[in-house]
């Protein structure tokens, strides 16, 4: 078995490729992959992302754009001046309570998703989406509704989710032990 760093070098060198820009081999598939992590390597990951997003763009001139769904939450939260209210609420109430009420104000797994409506806005065509942030923002928003809601929107170039945890079989398993609806549509884009 390989490295994350070994992977994170392999995926540098596939996303450069340009067959994988022209999305060449996948017939009529969505160019949806998943890089799944030891979640253990999730800093190492953070620290290699703009690496690869500096090579990519010098190589063939196609810029990245990364969401990190994690602070698009917070920075909705932020711009409303919910944080303060949250953390009250948190206090007189419980969690279980307050994420209720936070994925109620983001419209998670709804047409008018917050998430998502951020980043169909700031979405551009000819770049390779990033999505990180992903076990942050657990279980506020999950991976699967962000994949399915991102089908209609991403479609000129390829997305990239990294998973902390493990896509096997197209089956979802974040920090290796909270299992997450399936998701038929990605390509695991390294293997382990």
């Amino acid at each position: 078995m390989r490295t994350t760093n070994e992977r994170l070098n392999e995926l540098q060198a596939r996303i450069s490729d340009n067959q994988f820009l022209t999305k060449q081999g996948l017939g009529n598939e969505v160019s949806f992959y998943i890089f799944d992590y030891n979640p253990a390597d999730e800093l190492m990951v953070r620290s290699r992302l703009p690496e690869i997003e500096r090579y990519t763009a010098n190589k063939l001139d196609t810029p990245i754009k990364e969401f990190n769904i994690f602070d698009i939450a917070t920075r909705f939260f932020e711009e409303r001046q919910y944080m303060e209210k949250n953390y009250q609420m948190e206090q007189v109430k419980d969690s279980f309570t307050l994420y209720d009420r936070m994925q109620r104000a983001l419209k998670t797994a709804t047409e008018r998703d917050e998430v998502i409506k951020y980043i169909r806005e700031h979405y551009e065509d000819n770049a390779i989406t990033f999505i990180t942030g992903v076990g942050s923002a657990y279980p506020l928003v999950r991976a699967h509704t962000v994949l399915n809601n991102l089908q209609p929107i991403i479609v000129q170039k390829p997305l990239i989710l990294f998973y902390p945890g493990v896509y096997e079989g197209n089956k979802l398993s974040l920090f290796n032990q909270f299992k997450d609806d399936n998701y038929y549509r990605a390509f695991r884009i390294v293997e382990p």
